[in-house]
């Protein structure tokens, strides 16, 4: 009873605040002590760069999948999008498992702007050539989808909460995430490639830790190679439920490109504050889009044109900071000396050089 009771007091706070919005999360697989000594540089895993700078003469670092700009070099980024198909047992007891399948959506999710380019470029690529506008006209960093198997996780009886919606469509709330995660991890050490970025998509369920998140795990017993996946829901037509527009790509958009910002969780800088809270102090990654996940939800959310099945559709994205934001370099180099992305309105000078309070 107290796990059910739990439940539906995050459910509720979910949908019933009037602010609303998407959770998000960083795992890192790595304690702090292994955290102080891991070199990214000595791992086999996706192609990726690093590049140093300085804050009032104290030395940071960030690492970015691809290749440096000054290399001119396209590349290509194996990614599958695996699909869960979650079995709930019905809460009434009177009827069939209710099925959560994100196994129809994929093509949506490659149709997406993060994978199909809209006006010119692929949403994150688009990001980079805004962050390095001087870069070689054919450096790019693109990541090349493909459907992967359909991966089928049966809920425990109470490890979800679901909650009807207007649309006939269900909500559901992963109270008990571990069958999730455990299928995850098992997928990965039996099917990953440490060159591969994979995807793991629920439809209308979310673990009841966050949204979606990025993580990576060893690819083998001897710590040679690291396997970098995303976790990310994708919801669509339960905006009374979850207490807001059901954001379709926004929560992946947010995860692909931290992921691309921050492959192995090792991108760091000065610690920076949350421009929306009183620059109450937040975290020395960067984490690209987490500077803006708590800006009111109008100005979190963007929108870009593709298609969906072969007609026009607005998919929602999320609008994320920029490198220059985290290095506080005034102005921006970026294009348009722009602080943010897609939007350059949301923030307008980068972070503070302190932040206050925890």
């Amino acid at each position: 009873m107290r796990r059910a009771c739990e439940a539906l007091c995050v459910a509720l706070v979910l949908a019933g605040s009037a602010d609303a919005k998407p959770r998000f999360a960083v795992v890192d697989p790595l304690s702090p002590q292994e955290r102080a000594t891991f070199d990214p540089r000595k791992v086999d895993t996706l192609p990726s760069w690093e590049r140093r700078f300085s804050i009032q003469g104290q030395g940071y670092k960030y690492r970015l999948v691809g290749q440096p700009p000054s290399s001119g070099a396209a590349t290509a980024i194996p990614t599958i999008i695996v699909p869960i198909r979650l079995t709930v047992p019905d809460p009434t007891h009177l009827g069939p498992p209710i099925v959560f399948d994100a196994t129809p959506i994929v093509s949506h999710v490659i149709a997406s702007p993060l994978f199909t380019a809209g006006r010119r470029l692929q949403f994150t690529d688009s990001m980079l050539r805004t962050e390095f506008p001087k870069a070689p006209d054919a450096w790019h960093t693109l990541y090349a989808p493909t459907a992967g198997p359909t991966l089928d996780v049966a809920m425990p009886e109470g490890g979800t909460l679901v909650i009807p919606s207007k649309s006939g469509k269900k909500f559901g709330y992963l109270v008990d995430s571990d069958p999730v995660n455990q299928a995850i991890t098992f997928f990965l050490h039996r099917n990953a490639d440490p060159h591969t970025l994979t995807i793991f998509i629920t439809y209308n369920s979310v673990e009841s830790f966050a949204f979606g998140y990025h993580s990576w795990v060893w690819g083998d017993r001897a710590r040679n190679s690291a396997l970098v996946y995303i976790y990310s829901s994708w919801m669509e037509g339960i905006d009374d439920a979850i207490g807001f527009p059901s954001p379709d790509t926004a929560t992946l958009s947010h995860e692909i490109v931290e992921t691309e910002h921050d492959p192995l969780i090792s991108s760091v800088t000065r610690e920076w504050g949350n421009h929306f809270r009183k620059n109450r102090c937040f975290q020395k990654l960067i984490e690209v889009a987490d500077a803006v996940e708590d800006a009111p939800l109008g100005l979190v959310y963007s929108y870009e044109m593709g298609t969906q099945d072969g007609k026009p559709y607005k998919y929602t994205v999320q609008n994320m900071a920029l490198l220059p934001w985290f290095t506080r370099e005034k102005p921006s180099p970026a294009q348009g000396g722009a602080y943010s992305f897609p939007d350059p309105a949301i923030l307008l000078t980068p972070a503070p050089m302190r932040c206050v309070g925890k």
